[in-house]
């Protein structure tokens, strides 16, 4: 879900109630969340593109109105359904639906009662009228905001309260000094008293890798501060503020802004905030382990974390496996975060135990584990098929991907992206396994692409079955796709999914060959047989399919 940020962050006591009573807003219909009006709003920001992983995405620190038209989503009300629950998930104030009638035909049901459950405001502009404009919401609201900061420059305790209600896995420091930064625009940088960073925070957000390694540079070559640099014709200052916890632990704040834009109770009132949280939250945001890295990687891969993963000791390059286990879509629902943490455990036992080095965590609906690979891919096979027995033993439905040769963590996230936007059809067209590979995702893909929109088989693919025709035709074609989708053209896996004796299959797969008039197990007749079979197994079951 790709989302543009607008503005500025205010921590002050504007909320969606407020909100609702601008002009812009004043003729909106709350549809559902009543319950949820009354949650502070922080800034607007506008979903362009929603696909569910972007949905962890740093930039969503939450208390933000959310405008969308659904546009890229419109048909599919089980995505619309996951775009709240993940908005919800990340702290969002609420969603401002544009276009209603027109490019959505309606608001489903299914979208008013997850926002109901969740009580997550969910507010409809006026309907069929495509003369709104984003822009009018977004300046009454950020003016209001604007206003609200002038009023307020006490800014500590609003923010403290903000941070209070954030959901446990957003409440780290480098939310923490997100909010900072947005709420004072300045560049915050925490470290503690090894000289070790904690946290980063550039204002603003598009503030280049050259920039921070000048600010690093200029920290390290002076004792006296504040001091000035340049930086690209800009003069910038530094501020050094130091602080403790209650558990002696000392830490200092360096702040970097634009020369001349200075205010010291801005920077008393940052490092207030920050021993504030480490006193009240201390062991959540003192929890930094390998396994954070996990989370760096799929969401933000930069070289922040190589930094990380070089203070934790730890050479990412050799990792270059991902095991990605998460329920299929049919058990979605099942498994819950205790579940999933419990899967952790033992995928860590079980790495250690064949002594591989790995790091693993949960991520979004699934437990993550990168790992180096062997010099024996048989190793890594056999290891994967172990695991995968244990897992359908104890958790049936789950699902293992494996992805192999990431070469940077870049390749990990693209990775990710191809699960998260094919594991469905994936599923779909590979029944009954429960080992996928990266190449049966994009494979997948591939399918997606060509069967997007249409209501039954492509012409060219239609032809290639063509000779199957008849009243024989069903059995014929379930036999050919249990051969060669689901038992990888193994007579004896093929005759256990279809529940006949083996002699059967043989014999079926002989009529076969001779209605086709060309070998099934040759390329490269074989592939657009198989690629035919795994469309026609799509749309018997597109119900289930997002597309």
């Amino acid at each position: 879900m790709q989302c543009t940020k607008i503005g500025w962050c205010s921590t002050m006591s504007i909320t969606v109630r407020d909100c609702l009573k601008l002009p812009s807003l004043r003729n909106a219909e709350v549809l559902a969340g009543h319950a949820g009006l009354d949650q502070y709003v922080s800034t607007v920001s506008v979903l362009e593109y929603a696909k569910t992983f972007a949905m962890a995405n740093p930039l969503f620190l939450g208390n933000e109105i959310i405008l969308t038209a659904f546009i890229s989503i419109k048909d599919d009300v089980d995505a619309q359904c996951e775009a709240i629950r993940r908005l919800h998930a990340v702290g969002e104030a609420a969603i401002v639906l544009y276009y209603v009638d027109y490019y959505m035909e309606n608001v489903d049901q299914k979208l008013v009662q997850v926002a109901n459950d969740l009580d997550f405001p969910l507010i409809v502009m006026p309907r069929n009228d495509y003369s709104l404009r984003y822009s009018d919401v977004i300046t009454e609201v950020l003016m209001h905001i604007f206003r609200d900061q002038q009023n307020e420059t006490r800014f500590a305790t609003q923010l403290l309260r903000q941070i209070s209600m954030m959901r446990e896995q957003q409440r780290s420091i480098s939310g923490i000094l997100r909010l900072l930064s947005d709420r004072c625009q300045y560049t915050f940088l925490l470290v503690d008293e090894d000289g070790r960073d904690c946290g980063f925070a550039p204002w603003p957000m598009s503030i280049d890798e050259g920039f921070r390694n000048s600010v690093y540079d200029h920290i390290d070559e002076s004792d006296d501060f504040p001091i000035t640099f340049l930086w690209k014709d800009c003069s910038y200052v530094i501020c050094k503020n130091s602080f403790a916890t209650k558990t002696k632990s000392r830490f200092t704040l360096f702040s970097i802004m634009a020369a001349g834009t200075a205010e010291d109770t801005k920077i008393l009132q940052a490092s207030e905030v920050l021993q504030s949280s480490y006193d009240i939250w201390d062991d959540d945001l003192r929890k930094k382990t390998q396994d954070d890295l996990v989370r760096m990687v799929l969401v933000e891969p930069t070289e922040e974390v190589y930094r990380f993963a070089n203070s934790m000791r730890l050479d990412l390059h050799p990792l270059r496996i991902m095991w990605v286990i998460c329920p299929s879509p049919a058990e979605k629902y099942t498994y819950g975060s205790a579940d999933r943490a419990t899967i952790k455990y033992e995928i860590k036992k079980y790495l250690q135990a064949n002594r591989k080095t790995g790091i693993v965590d949960t991520f979004d609906n699934s437990v993550v584990a990168f790992m180096n690979d062997d010099k024996y891919l048989e190793f890594d096979k056999d290891l994967c098929e172990s695991l995968t027995k244990y897992l359908q033993e104890q958790y049936p439905g789950m699902i293992l991907t494996w992805c192999g040769a990431l070469d940077s963590i870049t390749d990990a996230k693209r990775a990710y992206l191809l699960l998260e936007e094919y594991f469905p059809t994936a599923c779909a067209i590979y029944a009954h396994k429960t080992v996928l590979t990266q190449r049966e995702l994009s494979f997948a893909g591939n399918c997606h692409d060509t069967l997007h929109g249409a209501t039954v088989l492509p012409e060219k693919y239609r032809l290639i079955l063509k000779p199957l025709q008849g009243r024989d035709e069903k059995t014929a074609i379930d036999t050919l796709s249990a051969y060669l989708i689901d038992a990888d053209k193994n007579i004896a896996a093929a005759a256990k999914y279809l529940h006949v004796h083996e002699s059967t299959v043989k014999y079926r797969l002989n009529n076969i060959k001779r209605k086709l008039g060309y070998d099934i197990a040759e390329m490269p007749g074989v592939y657009s047989l198989y690629k035919a079979l795994a469309l026609n197994r799509l749309l018997h079951t597109r119900n289930n399919i997002k597309y």
